[in-house]
């Protein structure tokens, strides 16, 4: 199943009571990059993983941050792809289990 959990949702632990009710398993979501580059960050990407522990996750990395693009949009390639790899890198590292 593909779930994406915005920035602070107060839907977070709901919708993951609600996977759990469903019996899901496999779960597809994603941390974005765009929002690393937001005050406590780290609080929001470390309260969603870890409600997600217990689910086989799949994790994407996505969204450019405005200032990061080739263009103004979160959609757009990064003018810097080392700082793409570096943040990817780094989310690796603190939540691959």
């Amino acid at each position: 199943m593909k779930r994406w959990f915005h920035f602070e949702d107060h839907r977070l632990e709901s919708a993951v009571a609600w996977l759990e009710k469903l019996g899901v398993k496999k779960l597809r979501t994603g941390l974005s990059w765009a929002d690393s580059h937001r005050p406590n960050y780290e609080a929001w990407f470390d309260r969603q993983m870890s409600l997600l522990e217990d689910f086989d996750v799949t994790l994407t990395y996505c969204f450019t941050p405005g200032s990061c693009g080739i263009n103004e949009h979160h959609t757009s390639p990064p003018r810097n792809i080392e700082e793409f790899a570096a943040f990817c890198a780094r989310m690796t590292r603190r939540y691959a289990k």
